[in-house]
């Protein structure tokens, strides 16, 4: 799996140039997280590599992530491995509107891949006001609903440093289990080149909805930090 995901990526790199031609780009990123932390449930509480590859300027962008899990979350998962790919696609409607749909794959799992399809809203409007509706349709979030609420906005800290903070509120209605608000998160990042660092923390409001790791839940980890580097051809 890993000389898989190291092929793509260089493949991504050679036709980068000759597709931009085309008004098709690619992008490349790779971030190192202490934790591993997705709609408030955490995944992993250590440290994990996530790269990923974009191909945009087509009619659907497409693109695929991943998840290298570098610790073990105390012996639960397999360290130095992938547990998580996927694969995903979007299409722009217009008008602050767009349709998704992702494929969630863990290697060496038992199970089927998890499978979702979303629409999305972003308002052009100051703090960029936005709504993700996201509705499982396979795997173990099948007739799962989960909605998130965003807000964003840069602050020009001085000319050459610019500051992102975003927040966003998470409703969980699983297919069973107790529906409701699951979290919140907060994020500042900023960006040096092609370099970005990201401070990040995940608040529960529910324990009903997400309930702590020792309760036999999914919410661990507040505070986690990212690093990273993207580069577009």
């Amino acid at each position: 799996m890993k000389k898989v995901m190291i092929v793509a990526m260089m493949a991504a790199v050679l036709a980068g140039t000759a597709m931009a031609e085309d008004g098709v780009s690619v992008s490349l990123s790779a971030d190192i997280a202490s934790a591993y932390v997705f709609r408030g449930a955490t995944f992993n509480d250590g440290a994990v590599l996530q790269p990923g590859l974009e191909i945009g300027g087509l009619p659907v962008t497409v693109g695929v992530w991943a998840n290298f899990d570098i610790d073990d979350y105390d012996g639960a998962l397999a360290d130095n491995q992938f547990s998580e790919i996927d694969i995903y696609g979007s299409y722009d409607l217009g008008a602050g509107f767009g349709l998704g749909y992702c494929e969630y794959t863990y290697p060496g799992a038992e199970g089927k891949a998890d499978r979702e399809i979303s629409l999305s809203y972003e308002a052009d409007l100051p703090g960029t006001p936005s709504v993700s509706i996201n509705y499982g349709v396979g795997g173990g979030i099948d007739k799962s609903l989960y909605v998130e609420l965003g807000v964003s906005q840069d602050i020009e800290a001085s000319e050459d440093l610019t500051i992102s903070l975003s927040a966003a509120l998470g409703y969980a209605d699983p297919d069973e289990g107790e529906s409701g608000l699951s979290h919140f998160a907060v994020k500042a990042s900023t960006s040096v080149g092609p370099v970005g660092i990201g401070l990040n923390y995940v608040g529960q409001i529910d324990d009903d909805v997400l309930p702590d790791v020792e309760d036999g839940g999914a919410y661990d980890v507040g505070f986690f930090a990212t690093i990273g580097v993207s580069k577009e051809f």
